[in-house]
């Protein structure tokens, strides 16, 4: 089961906590490059990570579009471990 991050600089401590919850690779997209706007999400993909104080409204728009598309549950998280923890508590259940 794979996972996307989208946004944020220094991913590593939510990589870990995505692959305590079992979703390897956890990959990883900055959100400051155009051009990642208009990347498709993985197909292995199981669900997607939107740190919203880390990326544009459009960018968390269009990822969320896509992935509702492909029936991917969207977690939108601050930077805080805890508040990633507790919303994937809800996808993994």
């Amino acid at each position: 089961m794979a996972a996307l991050i989208v946004g944020g600089d220094r991913v590593g401590p939510y990589k870990e906590v995505l692959a305590q919850e079992g979703f390897l690779p956890v990959r990883h997209w900055s959100g400051r490059n155009q051009s990642e706007a208009h990347r498709p999400i993985p197909l292995d993909t199981r669900v997607v990570v939107v740190m919203v104080d880390q990326v544009s409204h459009g960018l968390a728009r269009k990822i969320r579009r896509v992935a509702d598309a492909m029936s991917v549950p969207v977690v939108f998280s601050r930077r805080s471990v805890g508040q990633l923890s507790s919303a994937l508590a809800s996808v993994t259940d």
